[in-house]
């Protein structure tokens, strides 16, 4: 079932202006976790060329609202073609997130706006990135593309929870700094 939820809207704004792809597994278990993962990158697919365009969090809520049903429809047969029956529920609204501090850069506590996907009863260790600005991570290490982590403004930080339970393997870039140090090559 896909929906989104507009009585949110009402709520005190983002820390900073994100909207987020939350992406929740049934459970922990490996098999689970695997299958997060590829319904991650099914809806990253889909949603990536979407949001090419838009330079805002309301133009991507826009779109995402506008395929909310295919979106879901895709993380639908990613479930049905690994060979599940887990339902699967997709919404656009307002969730908390606690802060995360990576060495200067920090996304502050707060309700930030998400598409959530949450998959059978959502039990499981959740993936998030930030669908606006793209700063979604690029693989199951945690690294940021490094051509969308130069394109966003420095304040953002991204989190992901390690579906092994450690630390991921994050890095944040500055399209400033990248500027400041770069050197010409010959």
């Amino acid at each position: 079932m896909a929906f989104y939820l507009p009585h949110l809207e009402a709520r005190e704004a983002s820390p900073l202006p994100l909207l987020r792809l939350h992406v929740v597994a049934p459970s922990d278990d490996p098999a689970d976790q695997a299958l997060k993962l590829k319904v991650r990158d099914e809806i990253l697919a889909y949603v990536d060329p979407l949001l090419a365009d838009c330079h805002s969090v309301e133009e991507s809520r826009e779109q995402v609202l506008a395929h909310l049903d295919e979106i879901q429809k895709c993380a639908a047969s990613v479930i049905t073609q690994a060979g599940y029956d887990y339902t699967v529920t997709s919404e656009v609204g307002r969730f908390h997130f606690p802060a995360k501090v990576y060495g200067h850069l920090k996304a502050p506590a707060g309700e930030y706006e998400a598409l959530r996907v949450v998959i059978g009863g959502g039990q499981g260790a959740n993936w998030w990135c930030v669908l606006y600005p793209p700063l979604c991570l690029s693989d199951r290490t945690g690294t940021v593309a490094s051509e969308n982590a130069a394109t966003a403004p420095a304040i953002y930080a991204i989190e992901s929870v390690s579906p092994n339970g450690g630390e991921p393997n994050i890095e944040v870039r500055s399209k400033l700094w990248d500027m400041i140090t770069r050197t010409e090559k010959p």
